[in-house]
């Protein structure tokens, strides 16, 4: 088991810190300002995902646009690039099609001539009558001659039900992706989580048997860490079998989550202000390391009730 755990932890710090780390330099190396905001870019091939995408049915044009590399890259209906235009640093931009105009905004509006991108003005957000409406990536039901999107590439709808790849990008942009990313990093913070705790097991098997809990404070602590974690594992269970008929259950999260920020904060400050033997320390630590894991458990336990519910 210690082999075990020794190979596993420093695999699992190097997946946690590889996904932090790609994902900050993905979104530090597409963020963008352009002041030269007025004139047509060349095409944009960061390795940004795909915040939205557009299309004009009377100019036969698609827009897709960018949210960090503050861009829009515009195509025909066959993916051949037209042009392209990019603005100065923004967050969380909105892009919008209305009037022949292309806007792009966040507080201020870069408004943009939605057939040669030639620059119409500046204007303040709150003047215009934005509908504030955005296009969500596909799902399973298309319809022929729609255009649909995922992160890098977008498609369009044939007759059969297929889809035909119209922008694309090379496959290594999708390293870059912020949700893959999480997703390494998250494995990575699973395996140094399940590390720990068969760390904890170790030391808690060694002296469970003959443990006698002399410190009163040291047994209520355990006894309570361990209370706590069946509460979790009942709730993770209930949660998953209620949703195949009810979605009801998945908002019990908030209150176990104030309940672990609150009994963590006193509980383990009181923990580490005993003064008892060290076998009792050992027990604690176990069902404290349990009772934590057991809680994000039943928080993916929500992720899971929620697509099932959904």
């Amino acid at each position: 088991m210690r082999r075990f755990t020794r190979i596993l932890f420093p695999i699992s710090v190097t997946l946690f810190l590889c996904g932090i780390s790609l994902g900050l330099l993905g979104r530090a190396f597409c963020t963008r300002s352009n002041d030269d905001y007025t004139s047509i870019q060349s095409e944009s091939f960061l390795p940004d995902t795909i915040e939205t995408v557009l299309y004009d049915e009377d100019l036969k044009q698609i827009y897709v646009c960018y949210n960090d590399a503050n861009c829009v890259n515009v195509y025909t209906e066959k993916g051949e690039f037209l042009w392209c235009v990019a603005t100065p640093y923004m967050r969380n931009s909105y892009f919008e099609l209305q009037d022949d105009k292309l806007i792009i905004c966040d507080g201020d509006a870069y408004i943009y001539d939605s057939q040669n991108g030639s620059f119409l003005g500046l204007e303040n957000e709150e003047k215009l009558d934005l509908t504030y409406e955005w296009e969500n990536e596909y799902d399973d039901q298309f319809t022929e001659g729609n255009f649909y999107f995922d992160s890098f590439q977008v498609y369009k709808a044939n007759a059969d039900g297929t889809l035909t790849t119209i922008v694309s990008r090379p496959w290594w942009h999708h390293i870059f992706d912020y949700s893959l990313c999480l997703g390494i990093a998250f494995l990575g913070a699973i395996g140094i989580g399940v590390s720990i705790f068969l760390e904890k097991k170790k030391d808690y098997n060694a002296v469970k048997k003959n443990v006698v809990f002399n410190n009163h404070k040291a047994k209520i602590i355990k006894n309570y860490f361990k209370a706590t974690t069946i509460i979790h594992a009942a709730y993770t269970v209930l949660n998953i079998i209620c949703a195949f008929f009810t979605d009801w259950l998945i908002i019990g999260i908030i209150p176990l989550a104030l309940h672990m920020i609150i009994s963590s904060v006193i509980l383990w400050n009181m923990k580490d202000r005993l003064s008892c033997k060290s076998e009792e320390k050992q027990v604690i630590d176990f069902w404290g390391t349990t009772e934590l894991g057991s809680f994000v458990i039943a928080f993916l336990s929500v992720i899971i009730a929620s697509s099932i519910a959904g």
